[in-house]
């Protein structure tokens, strides 16, 4: 996610050990195999994901009515059991009514109590064993009051404006405002979603765009993921966009979805190409099928394959640290919330590196800029990884991780250090991590011992140079 830093303000382990299976097991749709995940308990918002499930596949059927600002879905829920269970528990919104629950094709009652969502099962289901969940709802949803000091995450989830456009932001959790789903970054999933509007509207979702149908007044809009996808990650948005098509690297599809009123930023959107091209030369090929940016909401997202910016955040800087997340934080993520600096740091670090190379200033002037605000955003937030819930990706998750990056960049030169942050990407692609799989990858590719530099970083309540 993109802050708008105080920086531009003033200035301007293994691959497997927390990550997604490649194979599936016995009674596991081989398809979705690429979905299974091994969700865990979150220690920083404990509320939200099932650890005893690992949702493989999401098939979602929208439809949004502008004039009501009222949705309808049926989701098709490809469910594994982590251990053998007797129900199902989602994560879903109180604002949207059940029409309807089937498990494997038979009806079932399903409880609600709160924003979870819980699907009763005729006999209990075994450990690796999957079940097809369908349920279909409909209501007019409402974002979730997150308790958040940032503003842009003072609410999540679904919003809409009066004009009936409507978009979804969900960083740490709100995708269940507007689907049942494991509302965890443990629990990736592959995807495909059709969004249903009336002519003249666009539905855009996470994914590869995959063409639209007409029928009558309405067209349908298909999309499709086919690397796993967290569900803060996830993406739904339905204004009058209007689709502009480039090419990125070696030919990477890419699309861009501008309003009216934001047709003055396509000068800034266009440069996605170049901007795909310089961080391919720091962090390795682009990890996905696609590519985008979709015009709307009032921050700064890094949705899978398909950014979302609107305002002053249509800016190149910004862009380029959305899409620095599509390979630090969407290929590679965090395990749980505690490890949000695995997103952050990278993010922000690479956007300083290619702001150093496109003004005055070397990296190391930019890197001592941010070392003062990083000392601010430390004692306010807290450590970043171990900083107060309420101050959940502040300043201190982008700021002290980035000067750390830097510091072992310092240590072991520049070469050594960007074939290193190739490699991380390359070689744990697809997965979540942590800090002690962080540590020991480090550890192990340098032949140098960082776990005390690493610690002191995220740990010190006040900065390890002071």
């Amino acid at each position: 996610m993109r802050r708008l830093p105080l920086l531009v303000l003033v200035g301007a382990l293994t691959a497997t050990c927390c990550g997604t299976a490649s194979a599936a097991t016995p009674g596991e749709p081989a398809r979705y195999a690429k979905g299974r995940s091994q969700p865990v308990k979150d220690p920083v918002f404990p509320a939200y994901g099932n650890p005893s499930i690992d949702v493989l596949h999401y098939g979602l059927k929208l439809g949004w009515q502008p004039d009501r600002r009222s949705l309808t879905g049926t989701a098709a829920l490809t469910v594994r059991a982590v251990k053998p269970i007797k129900e199902i528990r989602l994560d879903f919104g109180r604002a949207l009514k059940i029409d309807h629950v089937t498990v494997a094709g038979k009806t079932a009652k399903p409880g609600r109590k709160g924003d979870d969502l819980t699907i009763p099962l005729r006999t209990t289901l075994a450990a690796n064993k999957s079940a097809r969940v369908v349920i279909r709802y409909h209501g007019v949803p409402k974002p979730h009051n997150s308790g958040q000091m940032r503003y842009d995450l003072a609410r999540l989830g679904l919003r809409s404006s009066a004009d009936g456009s409507a978009w979804a932001l969900q960083e740490p959790f709100g995708a269940f405002t507007w689907f049942p789903v494991n509302d965890h970054p443990s629990d990736e999933a592959l995807y495909d979603v059709a969004i249903t509007v009336p002519k003249g509207w666009a539905g855009v979702a996470h994914g590869t765009y995959g063409g639209k149908t007409e029928k009558g007044r309405k067209v349908t809009y298909r999309w499709k993921s086919t690397d796993p996808v967290a569900s803060y990650l996830t993406l739904f948005t339905v204004d009058k966009y209007r689709m502009h098509r480039a090419k990125g690297p070696r030919g990477l599809p890419i699309t861009y979805w501008v309003r009216r009123e934001d047709r003055h930023a396509l000068p800034v959107i266009r440069r996605m190409p170049e901007l795909l091209r310089w961080m391919e030369k720091k962090a390795g090929p682009y990890p996905f099928p696609s590519a985008g940016l979709v015009a709307t909401s009032d921050s700064g997202m890094e949705t899978q394959q398909m950014i979302t910016l609107g305002g002053d955040y249509l800016r190149p800087e910004v862009v380029l640290h959305e899409l620095a997340h599509h390979w630090f934080g969407n290929s590679v993520g965090p395990r749980t919330w505690k490890d949000v600096w695995l997103n952050e740091g990278f993010a922000m670090y690479f956007q300083i590196q290619w702001t150093a190379d496109h003004s005055p200033g070397s990296m190391d002037d930019h890197m001592d800029d941010l070392r003062l605000e990083e000392r601010f955003a430390r004692r306010l937030a807290g450590p970043p990884g171990d900083y107060r819930p309420e101050r959940f990706a502040d300043h201190n998750v982008y700021y002290g991780p980035a000067v750390m990056l830097h510091e072992i960049r310092r240590r072991i030169g520049d070469d050594r250090f960007f074939a290193l942050t190739r490699a991380w990407v390359q070689e744990h692609r697809n997965t979540g991590q942590d800090r002690a799989s962080f540590t020991a990858w480090v550890n192990e590719h340098t032949g140098e011992d960082f776990t005390e530099l690493i610690d002191a970083w995220l740990d010190s309540r006040t900065s390890p140079e002071d």
